[in-house]
């Protein structure tokens, strides 16, 4: 049986182009988007995802320009959690160009995953780039990928949205709606290698809390794209208390109306981490991807058994 997953699922996430203006969906998302772009740092972000079939809570850098195609050449790396699994998330590179697109995507699993708050890190240089879970490094990858990835800057963003591809994401049921993605905080830290605090590779730069919206830093996204059932609207990103909520709506319900769920941020302590029992599978396009299966070192990704992607229609699918 063929089975297809959109395995590249923020491919089109960040395109303000009048040929993806916001259409008239049914459902109305949204995408938190930054206004600098930078290049290398570690991003630190505390959120709780959205569950729900269906759905697509992410965090992914992104070079402007990579939607325009050939010469300009696509770059972003990824998390994405999946509403439809309450302890799966994915990390993923992207690079090539619009038409010939390469991924490198790792499944990770975590309990209770969008249940809790939980923080998503990513260090980016120009040597690795590296994935982590509540301060527990989960994948280092180096190769073609992260060499590609030093040619661009990047901007940084949030979205929430429901993707058309229910082999990947699962069948999408409006009765949930709505939902919301809940941002405690985020934190930026520049590349300054030996640098940093008591000889480390970063420097914070910022902290945003969002005790309100900052204008300088962050735009409101009113685009969709392809393979996207909603529309993102401004109006699906709210401020209150302390925290960015991005909102999951119908079109005729936009905005936020609920109780905030509290972080506890004590969960984040080492002696929490132990009862997650996680697993990372990945699956590379180039060499020297780092594998594991189970806490254990995998030299042949090959003998996992992972499907293959293949191009279909601009997005990078997999076959089984």
């Amino acid at each position: 049986m063929v089975r297809k997953l959109l395995l590249a699922a923020a491919l089109l996430t960040a395109i303000p182009l009048a040929s993806f203006a916001q259409q008239t969906k049914q459902y109305n998302g949204a995408e938190l988007y930054s206004l600098e772009s930078v290049k290398y740092g570690r991003f630190d972000v505390r959120m709780k995802t959205i569950a729900g079939s269906g759905t697509v809570s992410s965090f992914f850098t992104y070079y402007n320009e990579s939607y325009v195609g050939s010469p300009e050449p696509w770059r972003e790396i990824d998390i994405e959690v999946l509403g439809k699994s309450t302890s799966i998330w994915q990390s993923n590179i992207i690079t090539g160009n619009a038409a010939s697109k390469v991924t490198s995507e790792g499944i990770h699993n975590f309990a209770n995953l969008n249940q809790e708050y939980h923080t998503y890190s990513v260090e980016w240089t120009p040597d690795y780039i590296a994935w982590f879970f509540d301060g527990q490094e989960i994948r280092r990858t180096t190769g073609q990928q992260v060499t590609d990835c030093q040619t661009k800057n990047m901007s940084y963003r949030f979205n929430l949205w429901i993707s058309d591809v229910p082999e990947w994401v699962g069948a999408f049921n409006e009765s949930i709606l709505p939902v919301y993605q809940y941002i405690n905080w985020m934190t930026y830290s520049e590349y300054t290698p030996g640098r940093g605090p008591n000889g480390s590779n970063f420097t914070q730069k910022w902290r945003d809390d969002f005790d309100s919206f900052n204008s300088s830093r962050w735009g409101k996204g009113d685009w969709t794209f392809d393979g996207n059932l909603v529309d993102f609207h401004a109006d699906n990103i709210v401020m209150r208390d302390g925290y960015c909520i991005l909102c999951l709506t119908k079109s005729s319900q936009k905005g936020f109306n609920g109780t905030i769920p509290k972080d506890n941020t004590s969960h984040t302590k080492k002696s929490d981490k132990t009862s997650y029992r996680p697993y990372s599978i990945f699956r590379g396009d180039v060499n020297n991807e780092v594998t594991q299966l189970n806490g254990k070192m995998v030299t042949n990704a090959a003998a996992l058994k992972l499907p293959n992607r293949v191009q279909v229609s601009n997005r990078a699918m997999q076959l089984k």
